[in-house]
């Protein structure tokens, strides 16, 4: 009677466990018949994965990855975003051992400050160059403010990680089960037992009153974290289960949250996770249901606001042919 009800427990178990099994292969036939529906994503050649910083709009996603990944790098990108770059790049490869770069590892030999700031900086006025004059003098006069910001955001790195082996770049992915594309991301700096997320606040250029002169103007340091950027934070404690850490920081300063604030706790952040997972499968399903057609996604996008600051202020002539074949608007 023993070995007859293990016999029947074992079998019952095997054929769940079987049935369960099947049942994912199905689900896995089903997504991959899916994908066809995002083709129309990066001008035909397809959407194959989120990001957790392309979570946040759907309509830009429509605009931007529309398009292809050659005319996005073409994007008008004013000295903001390259100052940022300049800041974290030289600061990670200042601080660490290892730098990803894409598929590649590699080893981080050259410490020199000088060598290394003006490679980063050759790098980075070669891949996006100057909008227009002003952004060229924003340029010019940034990288006064570069070096501040870089010592200040180095001193935040060794407060957090101490001797630690320090790691940059590095790819992570998740996704819940239901979703078809994985969330791939970078993480800024890590060790084995940390993560760091880096906000770098740049200068504002401004115009002398009544003058035809420009300075830069410090941009204070936000008091909160933003929500955006705690949801960045979220998806990299979830891959890895280490202790989050995110910093902003600027040519004065630098402010540091850490999982003492109630945003960065693990049951906080968890949540923000799964919200960015709902947000991105609940876009997939539309983006199924409209069957990838771009038209018809757009009427469930909220028109542009083409008076935005900056998301809608240097469009490329794609990026205008975008917004009014699906809005009907003129940029």
């Amino acid at each position: 009677m023993v070995v007859y009800t293990l016999y029947y427990f074992t079998c019952n178990s095997f054929f769940k466990l079987y049935k369960r099994i099947n049942e994912r292969e199905k689900q896995m036939i089903t997504k991959e018949n899916l994908k066809k529906h995002f083709i129309n994503f990066n001008g035909g050649k397809g959407l194959d994965h989120w990001s957790p910083s392309s979570s946040q709009n759907f309509t830009r996603l429509l605009i931007n990855y529309s398009l292809l990944q050659e005319l996005r790098r073409s994007f008008l990108i004013r000295y903001k975003a390259p100052f940022g770059n300049l800041v974290n790049n030289t600061a990670q490869r200042m601080t660490c051992n290892i730098l990803f770069d894409g598929d590649k590892k590699i080893t981080l030999k050259n410490k020199n400050y000088d060598e290394v700031f003006q490679q980063e900086l050759d790098k980075i006025n070669k891949l996006t160059p100057a909008v227009d004059e002003k952004d060229k003098l924003a340029r010019d006069m940034m990288v006064s403010f570069a070096h501040p910001t870089i010592q200040n955001l180095i001193e935040c790195i060794v407060k957090v990680f101490g001797g630690e082996d320090l790691v940059a770049e590095r790819y992570v992915s998740s996704k819940s089960e239901e979703m078809i594309h994985d969330i791939i991301g970078r993480i800024d700096v890590e060790s084995n037992t940390k993560i760091l997320e880096v906000k770098c606040k740049p200068p504002t250029i401004k115009k002398k009153r009544g003058k035809d002169e420009y300075y830069m103007a410090t941009t204070q340091l936000p008091e909160e974290p933003d929500p955006m950027h705690i949801s960045q934070v979220a998806f990299y404690y979830h891959c890895t289960k280490r202790k989050p850490f995110l910093v902003y920081v600027n040519e004065n300063e630098y402010r540091l949250f850490d999982d003492e604030y109630y945003q960065l706790t693990p049951n906080y952040l968890e949540e923000r996770y799964n919200l960015m997972t709902q947000r991105l499968k609940s876009w997939e399903e539309l983006i199924v249901f409209c069957k990838g057609d771009m038209n018809k996604l757009a009427h469930f996008a909220e028109p542009p606001e083409l008076n935005h600051p900056f998301y809608y202020r240097d469009l490329i002539d794609e990026q205008k042919q975008q917004i009014k074949k699906l809005w009907g608007l003129e940029s």
